[in-house]
C-alpha cells in the first residue's frame, strides 16, 4: 500500500531506546531507488561496506525529511559522520556513548544507535558526499570506509594510536583519521578551520561554517513548517536528554527510538504509531534483528529453522501491507491509497499488518518479488518474522551457537513526536470549490474544537495540532484554519 493521504498534499501545521546492551552492530548483505516510489520520499539506495547501517539509516532519514518537504534530494556523506564517530570513540568524547562504542581489543566498534548519529549531526553538522570524499560523490558504495577502518585498527594495535595517551589527544587522533580516510588537504583545512585541529570547537561551541563549503548546519536544513515558522533538521534531532545520555533526545519535535513492546496486547498500538507517521509521509527508522537464513527472494517471511549469520540492523521504512481492514479488506503495498477513510480504517485494532517494506543499505541488487525496477534495494519484512521468536546465537569459538536466546525480529522504531508536521507533497491537488459542511465551520476562527468529534477533518487537525482543540488553552485560530485546508483538501477562501 502506497500511503498517499490528502493530508500530505500541502504543508501541514505542527502536529528510550530500551534495547539495553543490544548494540546495533549492523550486518551486511554478502550476496552479491532510484527516485521515490511511494509517498515516503526516500533518496537513492546505497550499500554499506562496514557495520555502520545506523549511520546510513540516520542519514537516509535526514535526506528523506528534506526531500519530502522541499523536493531537494540531498546526497549527504555517511563517511563524514563515521569519521566523527571514530574520533569521539577513540578519545572517549561523547558522554553516554562509551557503553555503546568502546574500543574492543584495540579495535573500533562500527555499531551504534540513532541517538548517537543525531548527536554527531548536532555537534558536527552534515556534509555533502562529494565534498568530503570527492571521488565517491556518485558512488553507491564507499570503498574508502573499509580501507580507513583497516588503517585505524592497525594504528590502534601497533601504530601511533596504540599509545593510550595519544588516543586522548584529538590533534593526534584527527591526524591519524585524516590519513586513514585519505582526506584532501582542502577538506583537512576546512575541518581544522571550523573545529580546530584539536577539536576545540563544535557547532554548539563556537564553530563557524563557511558558506559553500559543503558542510551544512542542521538548523539551515528546513524540513517542515509549524505554527511558529520553519522546522529544521536541528529540531528533529533535538538535544541530549541529559549530559550522560545522548541516545534519548529531548525537544518539542525531536524523534526518539521506542522499543517494540514485549506484551502482545501492546504491540498493535505500537505499530499504529509507525502507520500514522507513514500516512504523513514521514521516514520511520526500524531497528531489527537479521538472520540471513530467513531471507528468501529478498524477503524475511518467518524465523529460520536453523540460525545463520546474524546481527542488529537499522533501515528506513517505505511502506506496509495490511489485511482485515474494516470495509476495505487488504490494502496492498505499492498501490496508492488516497481515501482518507481507508487510511483511518487501516488504524483499526482488528486490522493486521502483513509486512513492512524497507529501504535497505545493502545495495540495489535485489527487489521484493514482483516489484518494479524502482524497488531494487528494498526488502519486505513479514510480521511473522518480526514477532519471532528467532534463535539468537551468542557463543564464541568454533561453535557460535554454544549460547542461545530468543529474540523478536523487530526491536524498535525511531518515531516522531505526535506534533511533528506531516510532509509537504510537491504538487497540491485542485482545491474543493467549497469547504465541507458536515463538520461545522472549520474555516472560521473561533472556540477550540472537540478532539472527540466524529468529523474526520476535525480529528485530523486535533491530532496534529492539539492547540486547535484546547490544548494549552488554545483556540481554533488562523493556523488551525490553514491546517484544516491542508489536511482536509479544503479551500476556505
Amino acid at each position: 500500500m502506497s500511503i498517499l493521504s490528502p493530508r500530505i498534499r500541502l504543508i501541514a501545521a505542527a502536529s528510550t531506546l530500551a534495547l539495553a546492551s543490544q548494540v546495533v552492530g549492523c550486518v551486511e548483505d554478502s550476496s552479491s531507488q532510484t527516485d521515490d516510489i511511494t509517498d515516503v520520499a526516500n533518496t537513492k539506495v546505497k550499500r554499506q561496506s562496514i557495520g555502520n547501517c545506523w549511520v546510513y539509516a540516520s542519514i537516509g532519514w535526514a535526506e528523506s525529511l528534506r526531500l519530502g518537504y522541499s523536493g531537494e534530494e540531498l546526497n549527504l556523506s555517511e563517511s563524514y559522520i563515521t569519521y566523527w564517530h571514530w574520533a569521539e570513540q577513540i578519545s572517549g568524547g561523547i558522554a553516554g556513548m562509551s557503553a555503546v562504542a568502546q574500543l574492543d581489543k584495540d579495535q573500533l566498534s562500527t555499531g551504534g544507535f540513532f541517538g548517537v548519529a543525531a548527536e554527531l549531526m548536532r555537534r558536527y553538522g552534515v556534509m555533502d558526499e562529494g565534498k568530503f570524499i570527492p571521488e565517491e560523490a556518485e558512488a553507491a558504495r564507499s570503498a574508502r570506509q573499509s580501507a580507513a577502518l583497516s588503517a585505524i585498527n592497525t594504528s590502534l594495535k601497533s601504530g601511533v594510536l596504540s599509545d593510550p595517551k595519544a588516543r586522548k589527544d584529538l590533534k593526534v587522533v584527527r591526524a591519524e583519521l585524516d590519513k586513514a580516510w585519505q582526506l584532501s588537504a582542502d577538506v583537512t583545512k576546512l575541518l581544522n578551520d571550523v573545529f580546530g585541529e584539536s577539536v576545540t570547537k563544535n557547532l554548539e561551541k563556537g564553530a563557524v561554517v563557511p558558506e559553500g563549503s559543503g558542510l551544512r548546519l542542521p538548523k539551515s536544513i528546513e524540513i517542515g513548517m509549524t505554527s511558529s515558522g520553519a522546522l529544521t533538521l536541528a529540531d528533529a534531532i533535538g538535544k541530549p536528554s541529559s549530559s550522560s545520555n545522548v541516545r534519548t533526545r529531548s525537544g518539542t519535535y525531536a524523534w526518539n527510538e521506542e522499543p517494540y513492546p514485549y506484551w502482545e496486547s501492546s504491540q498493535r498500538d505500537f505499530l499504529k504509531k509507525a502507520q500514522k507517521a507513514l500516512h504523513g509521509g514521514l521516514p520511520v527508522i526500524m531497528t531489527w534483528f537479521v538472520d540471513f537464513n530467513a531471507m528468501k527472494d529478498n524477503t524475511f517471511k518467518e524465523p529460520p529453522a536453523t540460525p545463520g549469520r546474524q546481527g542488529g540492523h537499522m533501515t528506513v521504512l517505505e511502506d506496509y501491507q495490511i489485511t482485515n481492514v474494516p470495509g476495505y479488506g487488504t490494502l496492498e503495498a505499492g498501490k496508492v491509497v488516497t481515501d482518507a477513510k481507508a487510511l483511518e480504517a487501516a488504524l483499526s485494532s482488528s486490522a493486521t499488518i502483513e509486512f513492512f517494506r524497507i529501504k535497505n543499505s545493502w545495495g540495489s541488487d535485489l527487489a521484493p518479488p514482483g516489484a518494479t525496477e524502482d524497488l531494487k534495494g528494498y526488502n519486505d519484512l513479514y510480521m511473522k518474522y518480526l514477532n519471532g521468536p528467532i534463535t539468537k546465537c551468542t557463543g564464541t569459538g568454533s561453535d557460535p551457537c554454544t549460547t542461545k536466546s530468543q529474540e523478536k525480529g523487530l526491536w524498535a522504531f525511531v518515531l516522531p513526536p505526535a506534533k511533528f508536521p506531516v510532509v509537504a507533497a510537491q504538487k497540491a491537488p485542485a482545491p474543493n470549490p467549497e469547504p465541507t459542511t458536515q463538520c461545522g465551520d472549520v474555516c472560521t476562527v473561533g472556540a477550540a474544537k472537540d478532539a472527540a468529534s466524529t468529523c474526520q477533518c476535525v480529528k485530523d487537525v486535533c491530532e496534529y495540532d492539539g492547540f486547535c482543540c484546547g490544548e494549552g488553552g488554545g483556540t481554533w485560530d488562523d493556523q488551525c484554519v490553514k491546517t484544516a485546508e491542508t489536511l482536509c483538501s479544503l479551500s476556505c477562501k
